[in-house]
Parts: structure tokens; C-alpha cells; sequence
């Protein structure tokens, strides 16, 4: 049977293991094939399932080490601290409280949940907001199920940065060691500077990550490069920002 010029089109596009690797190498290349092609439900589809499978081991790595399990329920306990020193709770309720929060499954399961929705709202949210980005100031007319294949795709270079941060995290025996800016402030960090909170936040792989996805909307849009890029790392330093300032005013 003769081929038409579809299937031939179809045979064309790379496999998942094949973007992945260029997703490194060459990034362009990818999403020129992306912004020509069909939707490929692996682009996304993969790394989600992938993310997850590293949200649950970096949960379960760090719960299953007190010292690192204690670093990441401190800022709960000083909150139910505060709450008896202004009188709204009794230090029996707070003793209560923490023993179980400290429980073992409990603390398990809730971590296991939370990872769980954090990484499902970061896959299928965010390509959303930049989704209507490049639509409000590229005039773009791609699709959304586009700008999620574009974010899956660039989050496997956020895979990396989540295995680099499982590994560090257990070097440096400290839950703010990420290959970032925070490790000039791992010592003294405090939380209720906002300043360390904006600093701690600024990650070296996710700046890396962003510049792909921003490669990916230029493509997508028809744009230049550098257009793109300032889209994607734009609205990446607004949510740090948004997230940090809003997470101070709430202590």
C-alpha cells in the first residue's frame, strides 16, 4: 500500500526517549517537531508519572531520617508555639497535636498526599498560566494541550534537578540543600526573613528548565528566542516571588 504523505509524517516524529535525550541536547530541535506535529500524550504523560515516582522518594527519604524529618515539621511547631503563647491553644493541645504529627504513618501519609498534589498542580497548572501568557502577549494560537506537552517536556530537566536535590539533601543532611543559591544561606537560614526565602528559592537547574520551556514557547508562538525565555523566567521569578511574600505575610 502506497504511503501518504500523513503516515510518512507520522513516522517522522521522534519517540519520547528520543526528545528526552535532545531535550538536553538540542532543545530547539524538539520543539520545532513539537509545534509541527501531533499532540504526543508521552511528553507529558512520562515525566508526570516520573515526577511522582521522585515526589515520593524524596517524601519517604526525608521522613524516614529524623533529623531530617524534625527540620521539615519545625515550622509547624513554632506555629503551634506561637498559638500558645497568644493564648488560642493550651501547651496540652500542642503536645497532643505534635505527637501526632510525629506519628509515623500519619506524617507518612500526609507527606506522601501532599507530594502527590504538588506535583499533579505544577504539571497540569503552570502550563496553564503560560498557556494564556503567550496567548495574551504573543497572540498565539497554540493549544493548551500544547503548552503541556512543552512543560512536560521541559520537566525532565526538572527530573534531574529533583534527583541532584535527593542527593544533596541527604549530603548535606539538610532539606534546604538544592543546587541553587540557598546553599549561601543553608547555615543561618531564617524563615522569617523573606529575603531568604526569595534567595532559597532560586534554584540553578529550574533556571535551566525555565530557559528550555522558554526556548518552547518561542517556537510554539512564532517567536524570537529572547522573547520566549523573558516570558518563562518572567513569570517564574512573579510566582517565587508571589510565593514567598505571601508564605512571610502568613507566619
Amino acid at each position: 500500500m502506497e504511503e501518504t504523505p500523513l503516515n510518512r509524517q507520522e513516522q517522522q516524529i521522534s519517540s519520547f526517549m528520543e526528545r528526552a535525550v535532545d531535550i538536553f541536547a538540542a532543545p530547539s530541535k524538539v520543539f520545532e517537531e513539537v509545534a509541527k506535529a501531533p499532540v504526543q500524550s508521552s511528553s507529558w504523560l512520562l515525566p508526570y508519572l516520573l515526577m511522582l515516582v521522585l515526589a515520593l522518594l524524596t517524601t519517604f527519604s526525608i521522613l524516614s531520617d529524623q533529623t531530617l524529618k524534625d527540620q521539615a515539621l519545625e515550622p509547624q511547631r513554632q506555629a503551634m508555639q506561637q498559638r500558645v503563647d497568644k493564648g488560642e491553644m493550651t501547651q496540652a493541645q500542642m503536645d497532643q497535636a505534635t505527637e501526632s504529627m510525629e506519628s509515623s504513618t500519619m506524617v507518612m501519609i500526609f507527606g506522601s498526599v501532599t507530594s502527590v498534589i504538588y506535583v499533579t498542580i505544577s504539571i497540569f497548572g503552570a502550563p496553564l498560566f503560560f498557556w494564556l501568557a503567550i496567548k495574551m502577549f504573543f497572540k498565539s494560537n497554540a493549544s493548551y494541550k500544547k503548552l503541556l506537552e512543552v512543560y512536560g517536556l521541559s520537566t525532565i530537566i526538572g527530573l534531574l534537578n529533583a534527583i541532584v536535590t535527593l542527593l544533596m539533601i541527604q549530603i548535606f543532611a539538610s532539606i534546604l540543600a538544592t543546587p541553587g543559591a540557598s546553599l549561601f544561606i543553608m547555615g543561618n537560614f531564617d524563615r522569617n526573613n523573606i529575603a531568604h526565602a526569595i534567595i532559597a528559592s532560586l534554584n540553578f537547574i529550574s533556571i535551566w528548565q525555565m530557559i528550555v520551556l522558554g526556548i518552547g514557547l518561542s517556537r510554539l508562538s512564532n517567536k524570537s528566542t529572547g522573547a520566549g525565555i523573558g516570558i518563562s523566567l518572567g513569570l517564574w521569578l512573579l510566582w517565587i516571588i508571589i510565593v514567598s511574600v505571601v508564605g512571610w505575610a502568613m507566619r
